[in-house]
């Protein structure tokens, strides 16, 4: 089983656990947080130095996004993996010699963190249990792209998406579990009190690296995790290590440090 790690800005590279052996680098949410051109060779010289493999993180991209991406593909190298949210940017990677990964928010799940709690028959919680993977037709769009690796976050209902048999890997994020994002973030501009009321696609000063809040409500039986423009939950449980390299599981991801902003944290 690989074991990678996911960290967000340069600053993180320094503070690295040990056992892992694959840097994950970059937003999969937020194209205002993908790394300039200098940051991603400086990350990808870390990587280097160390011995560890390397994977640039891609957002859902509109052209702005787009274009930013077409800097940073060429210091890509065959060795190196690109994790995409986003369809375009497979179609304009597909161009490079680059190993190419669907990311997680492409391999949409069924991850609202109260399912476990409804009643369901077995058969329906069997069915919210897949992923587009599940399905030979995403695959075969997948491969027409050139990618033999899909990202699955953690269910709690659990994962019943096998890729046993079908030329595909896949990748499991542990313990955060994406629950959804928005280009509109509410973070933005969030320390400035004159700004309180202004809610919208803004310009910001990055706050998601100072705030993250934690949002409560009887009706969920996790704590949602909102950080930038996207929401979370944690699943600290981790299915067996057979049974996830039965289903094509070989790499697990620990995605924890994006749960810890560098300064407040808030209720």
């Amino acid at each position: 089983m690989e074991k990678a790690i996911h960290i967000q800005s340069i600053s993180q590279l320094g503070s690295l656990a040990p056992g892992f052996s694959r840097v994950y680098f970059g937003s999969e949410t937020c194209e205002r947080l993908m790394p300039m051109p200098d940051e991603l060779k400086q990350a990808k010289s870390f990587c280097a130095q160390n011995n560890l493999a390397f994977s640039l993180v891609t957002p859902f991209c509109t052209d702005a996004g787009i274009a930013k991406l077409k800097h940073l593909l060429p210091i890509l190298s065959g060795e190196d993996e690109l994790i995409a949210n986003d369809f375009g940017a497979l179609r304009l990677a597909k161009q490079h010699d680059i190993q190419l990964v669907a990311g997680r928010l492409l391999n949409k799940q069924a991850r609202d963190p109260r399912i476990p709690s409804f009643k369901h028959s077995n058969e329906l919680l069997e069915y919210l249990s897949q992923s587009q993977a599940s399905s030979p037709q995403f695959l075969k769009i997948l491969s027409s792209l050139g990618v033999k690796r899909v990202e699955l976050d953690n269910l709690l209902q659990g994962i019943g998406t096998d890729l046993g048999g079908t030329g595909f890997a896949a990748s499991l994020y542990t313990p955060l579990v994406f629950v959804a994002a928005t280009r509109m973030c509410l973070l933005a501009n969030a320390g400035k009190i004159s700004a309180s009321k202004e809610v919208g696609i803004l310009p910001c000063n990055q706050e998601c690296s100072q705030f993250q809040f934690k949002l409560t409500n009887p009706c969920f039986p996790k704590s949602l995790l909102l950080t930038g423009n996207a929401v979370f939950f944690e699943n600290e449980g981790i299915p067996d290590e057979k049974e996830l390299l039965a289903r094509g599981i070989n790499r697990l991801v620990a995605n924890k440090t994006l749960s810890r902003p560098e300064k407040n944290q808030h209720d």
